[in-house]
C-alpha cells in the first residue's frame, strides 16, 4: 500500500507529459505530422453545441458510435453498445436491468447522466435515472450515438451533470425499402424486427417499424444462492420480453424549411424476484415472484426554418407517456415538452445559439406497504432559457465559447448553469481545449416524498427510509482539458483530463428509527480518458480505450448527533478505478467481417443503504462475424462474455439479489430489399 502514492504521482506526471508532448512536436517537428483529416473533419455532431459541428473542433470530451460500429458489433441492446465508450461505467445488473453512468456514481438509477432519444429526454423524474429496459430503440434504426462526458447543462439543462447520451435515429429517407431480421440464441431466445420505408412524394419520406425480443433469465451468484430463501434454486427468474413499434415522416418545404413527425409505442413483460419484508415477523424475509409490466407511447414533431445561410430557427414539441407496475410500487408519467432555439452569426466572429423551453410533467404513483409516495400524484413545471456564444478570438486558431442556462423548477426554484470553453487549433491536425462548468441535479420525487420499509424492529413495526422536504440540488464544478490529434488517417488520439468538485450529494443518514435521504455529501473526482484509433491497413481498424478515475467522496453528516447514530453513507460513490477495452474490426475478405471486443473492468466497491459490497475485477470478450451472403441477405454469428461462463458486474441497491451475467451466443439473419 505504501507504493500507491508513488504510483499516483508517476501516473500524474505521465498525464502531464502527454499534454506537453504535442506542444513540443508542434513547435519543433510540425512537418512530421503532415496529416490528412478529411474523414475525421466530415464527422458531424450536434449534441455539444445544439448545432452541426466537426467532431474534431468540439471543445468537449465527445465520442461517437456510428451505424457501422453497431452493424458489426455483438451488441443486441443500447447498453451493450455503450461499453465501447471510454469514461462510461456500464454494468449489467441482471437480464433486464443495467447501471450506466459517466465519471462515477453508477447505480440502478444513475442520476448524473442525461439521456435523450432524438431530442426527447428519457430521464425519469421519479428516481433520477433511466429505465434502460424501457428504451426500445431498434439498433438498425440508429444513425449514431453521441456521448459527451462531463457537464452539458449549459445547453441541455439540469441533470446533465457528468454527461449526456444523445441517440439519433436515421431519417426516413435512409430507410427506403424493406428490412427484416430474425435472431435466436441461448440467452436471446427469440427476436425479430421489420421495417418498411417509402418515398411519399418528391420531398417527403415515411417509414414504419416493429420489433420483438425475448430474453432468458441469468443465474444468481454463489453468494446469493447461499441465502436460505433461495438455496433451492439458481435461476434468478428475470426473463423478459418486449414488443415495440414506431413511425417517422420527414419532408422539405422548398429550400428553407424541413420537418419531422415521429412516434413510438411499446409494451413489455419482465419477471423478477424481490425481497419482501413480512410485516408480522421482523426476522422473516422472503423472495417473492414479481412481474414488471411496462408500456408507453410518445409523439414528437420538429420544424426548422432557414432564415438565411447564417441564421435558422428550430421548434420542437413532444408528448411522452410511460407506465411501470411492480409489486412494490406503480408509476406513470405524462410529459409535454416545448423547445425553441435560434442560431445566428454576428460580426463574423460570434456564432450564437439561444432559446428557451417549457416542460410540464404529471406523475401518478400506486403506493404499497413496502413503498409509498406522499402525495401520490403531482404536476410540475420547468421553465428554461439559454444562450451560448462561440467567439473567434483568432480566426481559424483560437475560439472562446461562453454560455449559461437558466431554469426554474418547482423544487429548488432558480438554477443557473454557466460554462466557459477555450479551443486552440494548434494546426490542421491537432488541437487543445479546456473548460470550466457548473451543473446541478435537481431533486426527484424519491428524495422528497418517498417512504420505504427497510426492516421491522418488531411485528407490524417497520423502520422506514424517508425522503426530505428540504432536499436541495446536487452541484458540480468541473474542470476539463483535452487534446486531439490524427496522423495520415492511420492514428487518432483523443485525451481528456478532468477534475470535479461536488457538493450537496445524496446520502443516507441512519438513526435508530430508520434512515433519511439527505444531501450533505461532498468530495472530488479526478481522472483521465484516452481513446486511440489505429488503422494500419484498409482491412483492419483497432480502437484502444482507457479510463482512470479517483473519487474522494465524504459524508457531511456528523456522528454522533441527535439525529444520526452513524455516519451517513453516500450511495455508490465508488467506481472501478481502471477500465481498458480493445476493439478490432477486420475485413477478412470482401464479404466477411470479424469484430473482437475485449474489456477489463477493475474491482468495484458498491455502497447501498444497507451494506457495502465488493465486486471482483473481470475480463470479458465479445466476438461477431458478419457474412454478406449476397446483396440482400447477411448472417451474423456472435457471442458475448466468451471467456467466462458467468461473472458479477453489479448489485442492485434495492430488493433483488446479486445476479451473474452469463455467456451468450446467438445467430442473426438480416434481409434487405
Amino acid at each position: 500500500m505504501a507504493r500507491l502514492p508513488k504510483i499516483k504521482r508517476t501516473f500524474q506526471l505521465i498525464c502531464l507529459g502527454l499534454l506537453i508532448w504535442p506542444l513540443c512536436v508542434h513547435a519543433d517537428n510540425n512537418d512530421l505530422l503532415n496529416l490528412d483529416l478529411t474523414d475525421l473533419m466530415q464527422i458531424q455532431v450536434t449534441s455539444a453545441g445544439r448545432k452541426e459541428q466537426n467532431l474534431f473542433d468540439v471543445p468537449a470530451a465527445i465520442y461517437v458510435i456510428d451505424s457501422e460500429d453497431i452493424k458489426i458489433s455483438a451488441a443486441t441492446s443500447l447498453p451493450e453498445l455503450l461499453r465501447m465508450v471510454p469514461g462510461l461505467q456500464v454494468a449489467r445488473i441482471g437480464s433486464s436491468k443495467w447501471a450506466i453512468s459517466s465519471r462515477g456514481f453508477n447505480g440502478t438509477f444513475s442520476s448524473e447522466l442525461l439521456v435523450q432519444i432524438d431530442g426527447r429526454t428519457v430521464y425519469t423524474p421519479a428516481f433520477s435515472g433511466v429505465y434502460w429496459d424501457m428504451q426500445t430503440v431498434m439498433l438498425e434504426e440508429i444513425e449514431r450515438i453521441e456521448i459527451i462526458r462531463g457537464p452539458g447543462a449549459t445547453l441541455w439543462g439540469a441533470n446533465a451533470v457528468n454527461g449526456i447520451i444523445n441517440i439519433i435515429t436515421k431519417p426516413a429517407s435512409e430507410a427506403v425499402g424493406l428490412h427484416a431480421e430474425v435472431l435466436t440464441g441461448n440467452h436471446e431466445k427469440a427476436g425479430g424486427s421489420l421495417r418498411y420505408g417509402n418515398q411519399m412524394s418528391t420531398n417527403s419520406y415515411a417509414k414504419l417499424y416493429f420489433e420483438y425480443h425475448q430474453r432468458d433469465a441469468f443465474n444468481y451468484s454463489s453468494a446469493a444462492v447461499a441465502e436460505p430463501s433461495i438455496a433451492d434454486q439458481s435461476d434468478s427468474g428475470d426473463e423478459w420480453e418486449m414488443l415495440n413499434g414506431g413511425f417517422r415522416l420527414d419532408g422539405d418545404v422548398g429550400l428553407t424549411d424541413n420537418w419531422t413527425l415521429q412516434g413510438d409505442i411499446y409494451s413489455g413483460h419482465e419477471d423478477q424476484q424481490v425481497y419482501a419484508n413480512w410485516p408480522l415477523d421482523p426476522l422473516l424475509r422472503t423472495l417473492a415472484d414479481d412481474t414488471i409490466d411496462v408500456s408507453g407511447h410518445n409523439i414528437l414533431g420538429r420544424w426548422q426554418h432557414d432564415i438565411s445561410e447564417k441564421s435558422s430557427v428550430t421548434v420542437q414539441a413532444y408528448y411522452d407517456y410511460s407506465k411501470r407496475d411492480e409489486s412494490y410500487i406503480g408509476q406513470s408519467f405524462q410529459t409535454f415538452d416545448l423547445d425553441l432555439q435560434h442560431r445566428f452569426f454576428l460580426w463574423n466572429r460570434h456564432d450564437i445559439v439561444w432559446g428557451g423551453g417549457y416542460r410540464h410533467i404529471i406523475d401518478d404513483f400506486d403506493s404499497t406497504y413496502l413503498m409509498s409516495m406522499d402525495p401520490e400524484s403531482v404536476s410540475s413545471d420547468l421553465y428554461s432559457a439559454f444562450v451560448q456564444d462561440e467567439i473567434a478570438l483568432v480566426a481559424e486558431k483560437l475560439y472562446l465559447t461562453l454560455g449559461s442556462k437558466y431554469e426554474h423548477n418547482d423544487y429548488t426554484g432558480n438554477e443557473l448553469q454557466p460554462s466557459a470553453r477555450l479551443m486552440w487549433r494548434l494546426s490542421d491536425n491537432q488541437n487543445l481545449w479546456t473548460a470550466v462548468s457548473r451543473a446541478v441535479r435537481t431533486p426527484s420525487r424519491f428524495e422528497r416524498d418517498i417512504s420505504v420499509v427497510m426492516y421491522h424492529v418488531a411485528p407490524n413495526t417497520p423502520a422506514y427510509m424517508s425522503g426530505t422536504s428540504g432536499y436541495d440540488s446536487e452541484e458540480v464544478v468541473a474542470y476539463e482539458a483535452g487534446y486531439r490529434m490524427r496522423t495520415n488517417k492511420i492514428l487518432t488520439l483523443d485525451l481528456t483530463l478532468f477534475y470535479n468538485e461536488y457538493s450537496e450529494l445524496r446520502e443516507y443518514g441512519f438513526s435508530l428509527a430508520g434512515a433519511n435521504v439527505i444531501n450533505d455529501g461532498e468530495g472530488t473526482s479526478k481522472g483521465i480518458e484516452v481513446s486511440i484509433e489505429w488503422t494500419p491497413t484498409d482491412w483492419l481498424t483497432t480502437v484502444l480505450n482507457y479510463s482512470y478515475i479517483d473519487m474522494d467522496i465524504t459524508s457531511g453528516a456528523v456522528s454522533p448527533s441527535p439525529v444520526y447514530s452513524t455516519n451517513a453513507t453516500v450511495l455508490n460513490s465508488s467506481s472501478p478505478s481502471h477500465q481498458v477495452s480493445l476493439r478490432a474490426d477486420l475485413d477478412l475478405r470482401k464479404d466477411l467481417r470479424l469484430s473482437l471486443f475485449g474489456r477489463y473492468v477493475d474491482e468495484l466497491k458498491l455502497t447501498s443503504p444497507s451494506s457495502t459490497e465488493t465486486i471482483d475485477a473481470y475480463f470479458a470478450l465479445d466476438a461477431s462475424i458478419l457474412w454478406q451472403i449476397n446483396h440482400s441477405l447477411s448472417l451474423k454469428i456472435a457471442g458475448q462474455n466468451l471467456t467466462d461462463p458467468a461473472h458479477l458486474e453489479f448489485i442492485n441497491e434495492y430488493f433483488t439479489q446479486p445476479t451473474e451475467v452469463g455467456r451468450s451466443v446467438y445467430a442473426q439473419l438480416n434481409f434487405k430489399y
